[in-house]
């Protein structure tokens, strides 16, 4: 199957309404090293994929569904202050895991 790098993604790709994915892309690189590519997710309910190489698996992240403007998109501090309260309380591992879905949309799409 052929994936679509978050960086190739045209404009006129209705994901452009919802997040920026060249900034996107900027955030995985700071976040998660060089190496790692973002995509645009093959599920149609997110936004994004990252492969985690450990684990041998996709993480898709950044909801679609119901569609969500992210803090690279509006950059209200606001919403995101909401968004990061609401994200940071979520129970379980995901702060010790860089590769989960939480983590991701959290350092990626919102900080």
């Amino acid at each position: 199957m052929e994936y679509t790098l978050a960086t190739d993604v045209p404009k006129s790709d209705a994901l452009y309404k919802y997040s920026n994915p060249l900034k996107a892309q900027k955030n995985v690189t700071k976040y998660l090293g060089k190496n790692v590519l973002l995509y645009k997710s093959s599920r149609p309910s997110k936004k994004f994929m990252v492969h985690d190489d450990k684990l041998n698996k996709w993480v898709h992240f950044g909801s679609l569904d119901p569609p969500y403007e992210d803090y690279l998109k509006h950059k209200n501090k606001t919403r995101q202050r909401n968004y990061l309260s609401r994200a940071t309380n979520i129970m379980g591992n995901w702060k010790y895991n860089k590769y989960s879905s939480n983590n991701l949309s959290i350092h990626i799409l919102w900080m």
